[in-house]
């Protein structure tokens, strides 16, 4: 490859009109004739001493002129300097380091005149090994996976493998934090081998993944001399309608009970989406889905219902009809079905007189129409016997107007909720709140939501219930207000909030102060519910009033044990299963949308849960809460693609398990705006990348292989303008 190169060759020709400088010049000298004139004798000797200085500035300035005529034209023919220029022309190559950043997020799948922003980057790509010379190193990364380069400081021997390899190359479906694949690109150009370094980024300028924080980055390259070119490969004319969620609404999914599900749907196109439809997947079997009327820019919620008649793993999809953003069309959502929740009742006020325990109303509310196959499996114990919960580890456990708790069986209760258990609380007129604000509120850092204060004799009619997304209690939302305020309070418990405190309120007495009627509190996995009512008669007519079984029912399936989040996780993200604690695997595979054949998996070991509540007893906020036995974790660090994954792995007893995570999207990358060129620039502090428009023809290659240098160029000229002007004044003086 020439150190030097023109995108306009043919105006080299215009070089020839250097000529017309000299041309006048000797045409001016003959127009002259030698006439003999008697005074000039006198001046024959002064003109003889000064004829050599005259001849010169003539000269000097003759060329001057020529020079200006002959850089206006090589200016016009914009060349090219290429890195490695200089050194051949002083006498030895200079060899760089080039490094190739291929954006291969999502966005880049999308079409325009059916032809993906991908596809273009890999034309580049390939124009770009071309333009690499034989004893450069080039490295080439993915921004899915920027610390681990496909190729790495190599010799191009044989550009045809490389070739081959960008050519097999696919888009994945992961999102692309700029920040963190430029600092992995920067730890590369740190450990680099030459100092001349040049990076080539190939992307769609989606807005997405772009922010001011990489201008620290940018700087600390404008000190090292890192020269940065931005290649632009996407299209404004993307017409996609875009699936950005698809979640289950129900914590539970229970057998032979509908679960709730909810997909979001965003038109990014520039017509209105009417009478479309899609295919919604249960365990692989389709149904077909009418989508809502939807405008412009708009987004709607499509709610979606299955049921589960078995006990189990089941996973559901939802998929559009095809547009230019093949990758955003289709979502996966893995849930594991139970058979039943099991259920402990802490009675801390038992009574042999039916319907008189301080449990009986809630065991009738959540036993209703309990028979075979029934969903909740209740079990009442007293206060004496928690410590039972530990070997039984229950999904839900309620404490119903239990006096006091010791040590002990707080620390047992904070763990189990902060390993996914649901916990409710009722007060009543045998708790102690100094206990409880003590071992269990623990200033803001415990599992109660609020600190208890004093009971309050006030009639109240009724409560509300604050709108929010997924509350536990959001089926009461359905009802006509008027039938929760016909409930009757006549004493509720007064809290005290501090403004640090991670609550929300879910219901609200109806009163002038509007005080709290039930808080919740996410707690590690798990989530604790506070009623500041009692679960009996005692002090509310609640407990007789039909919306009291709907709203026991629905707050328990809220705040249940559930560990369908560990089976959902994006695109890009290491997947990560943390097997029970004890548990020790080995054979562990997974099956892979994009592999034919099983993949290893990594197995860790994790001690999070004993360093967390190691660091919290520290700060005095917790103690005890964690254990130190260790947890195995099964790691994947190659999940690019969205789909189901399915794992596979044997126990210490060679007992086989399996598993199965949906893998999707990042709905980040379903945003298709583009960032312009100008406020790219502006992100990069010091550093000036060049901006170049990859979707063209033409001259894209010489782009690639040097920078233009007429900027340069044209300060040079402009001082040479300058210089003759002022040589030209001054040459032509009277003397």
């Amino acid at each position: 490859m020439n150190g030097l190169s023109f995108l306009n060759s043919p105006l080299l020709w215009g070089l020839s009109l250097a000529a017309v400088p000299i041309i006048i010049h000797l045409l001016f000298r003959r127009r002259f004739r030698r006439i003999e004139w008697a005074p000039m004798k006198y001046l024959k000797l002064s003109i003889q001493k000064n004829r050599r200085r005259f001849r010169i500035e003539q000269l000097l300035l003759l060329l001057l002129r020529t020079l200006i005529v002959l850089l206006l034209f090589f200016l016009l023919a914009r060349p090219v300097m290429h890195a490695e220029g200089l050194g051949s022309w002083l006498g030895g190559r200079s060899r760089t380091n080039q490094l190739l950043v291929l954006d291969d997020s999502l966005s880049m799948g999308a079409k325009d005149g059916g032809r993906s922003a991908f596809d273009r980057a890999r034309e580049l790509a390939l124009e770009f090994v071309g333009a690499v010379g034989p004893q450069d190193r080039f490295t080439l990364v993915l921004s899915s996976q920027p610390r681990t380069p496909l190729l790495r400081e190599v010799e191009l021997h044989d550009p045809d493998e490389v070739r081959q390899m960008i050519n097999g190359l696919t888009v994945s479906d992961a999102y692309t934090s700029w920040k963190s694949t430029l600092d992995s690109v920067d730890e590369l150009i740190t450990s680099g081998t030459f100092p001349i370094r040049e990076v080539t980024l190939i992307t769609d300028l989606r807005r997405a993944g772009w922010n001011d924080e990489i201008a620290e980055l940018a700087n600390r390259w404008s000190g090292s001399q890192v020269r940065l070119r931005i290649f632009d490969v996407g299209s404004d004319r993307v017409e996609s309608v875009s699936l950005v969620d698809l979640r289950q609404v129900d914590r539970v999914s229970l057998a032979g009970a509908g679960t709730r599900w909810e997909a979001a749907i965003r038109n990014q196109t520039s017509q209105e989406l009417s009478g479309a439809e899609a295919s919604f997947l249960v365990d692989g079997k389709p149904n077909l889905v009418r989508l809502p009327t939807l405008q412009p820019g708009a987004t709607a919620q499509v709610p979606l219902t299955t049921m589960f008649q078995e006990a189990g793993l089941h996973h559901v999809s939802l998929k559009l009809p095809q547009d230019d953003l093949p990758g955003d069309d289709q979502r996966f959502a893995v849930t594991k079905t139970q058979e039943h929740l099991r259920m402990v009742l802490v009675d801390g006020e038992p009574s042999s007189e039916p319907l008189s325990g301080e449990v009986d109303f809630l065991a009738l509310a959540l036993s209703l129409g309990q028979g075979e196959g029934d969903s909740f499996q209740v079990e009442i114990i007293t206060d004496a016997e928690l410590a039972s919960i530990n070997a039984s580890r229950p999904d839900l456990v309620v404490l119903a107007n239990v006096a006091t708790l010791t040590t002990q069986q707080a620390d047992d209760l904070a763990r189990l909720v902060k390993d996914g258990m649901g916990l409710m609380i009722f007060v009543g007129d045998q708790v102690d709140p100094n206990n409880y604000n003590q071992l269990l509120y623990k200033s803001v850092q415990g599992l109660l939501p609020a600190a208890l204060e004093s009971p309050i004799d006030e009639e109240v009619s009724g409560l509300v219930v604050e709108p929010q997304t997924q509350g536990p209690l959001d089926a009461l939302l359905q009802l006509n207000p008027a039938v929760l305020e016909r409930v009757r309070i006549k004493k509720w418990h007064q809290l005290a909030t501090a403004e640090q405190t991670p609550l929300r309120v879910v219901a609200r007495w109806n009163n002038a102060s509007s005080a709290p009627a039930v808080v919740e509190k996410k707690f590690g996995a798990g989530s604790v519910l506070l009623w500041t009512v009692a679960a009996d008669k005692q002090w509310s007519d609640w407990p007789t009033d039909p919306t009291y079984v709907l709203a026991i029912r629905e707050a328990a399936v809220g705040i249940a044990r559930t560990d369908s989040g560990l089976r959902n996780q994006n695109a890009g993200e290491v997947l990560r299963y943390p097997l029970p604690k004890g548990d020790v695997s080995t054979s562990a595979t997974i099956e892979t949308p994009d592999t034919t054949s099983p993949q290893p998996l990594v197995v860790e070991t994790d001690r999070a849960d004993s360093k967390s509540a190691a660091a919290a007893t520290a700060k005095g906020a917790a103690d005890s809460t964690g254990d130190d036995q260790t947890r195995q974790v099964l790691a994947y660090s190659a999940a690019r693609r969205a789909g189901l994954y399915r794992l596979s792995w044997k126990d210490a007893q060679q007992e086989s398990h399996n598993d199965i995570i949906a893998v999707n999207p990042d709905a980040r990358e379903c945003d298709l705006e583009r960032i312009p060129a100008d406020q790219l620039r502006g992100l990069w502090g010091r550093l000036e990348p060049e901006v170049i428009a990859g979707n063209g023809e033409g001259d894209r290659a010489v782009s690639i292989r040097g920078q233009e240098i007429w900027r340069s160029l044209a300060t040079v000229m402009l001082a040479m303008l300058i210089v003759e002007t002022c040589f030209a004044t001054w040459a032509g003086r009277q003397r």
